[in-house]
């Protein structure tokens, strides 16, 4: 007899994202996750292929000034802290932040515009919590899985 193999336990490990991108916090929350989004496309998901080619269309027709593509660029794409980016355009954290909330409020006037509405990604919890560090796995349980834990016992 042969045997099919099933993995019977990936719904306790995965868990879907929803992103409202009809406002500023599902915007910057794709931002977020862009990188998660675009390990999923090399496990054959076509749909995070669409939604980076959204994004990446969003960006181009929100109408963003150089600074406010160049803070998304560094904060987003390199994974940069505010602080850092101020530092490499020469200019203030404040500032940063300023143009990172008009660039995001643009882009949420685009996928308004678009009646995008609201997308679903699912991950592998497996898979991101291997590249995270303490604190935010503990961020991460608590915010998908409803698993609350205190760091103090787990690093004593």
């Amino acid at each position: 007899m042969g045997h099919v193999k099933i993995d019977i336990a990936k719904s306790d490990r995965g868990y879907a994202v929803k992103y409202s991108l009809n406002d500023a916090a599902g915007v910057r929350s794709l931002l977020r996750d862009r990188h998660r989004i675009s390990s999923a496309r090399f496990r054959g998901d076509t749909a995070a292929s669409d939604i980076l080619i959204d994004l990446h269309s969003a960006i181009n027709s929100a109408g963003l000034t150089e600074r406010q593509t160049e803070a998304i660029a560094w904060v987003y794409g390199a994974d940069l802290t505010q602080a850092k980016a101020a530092e490499l355009m020469g200019i203030t954290q404040p500032t940063v932040a300023e143009a990172i909330e008009t660039a995001v409020e643009k882009l949420a006037a685009v996928y308004q515009r678009w009646e995008y509405g609201e997308i679903s990604v699912e991950y592998d919890a497996q898979e991101v919590i291997a590249q995270l560090n303490p604190e935010e796995t503990a961020e991460f349980l608590r915010l998908h899985k409803g698993i609350e834990f205190d760091l103090m016992e787990e690093c004593a």
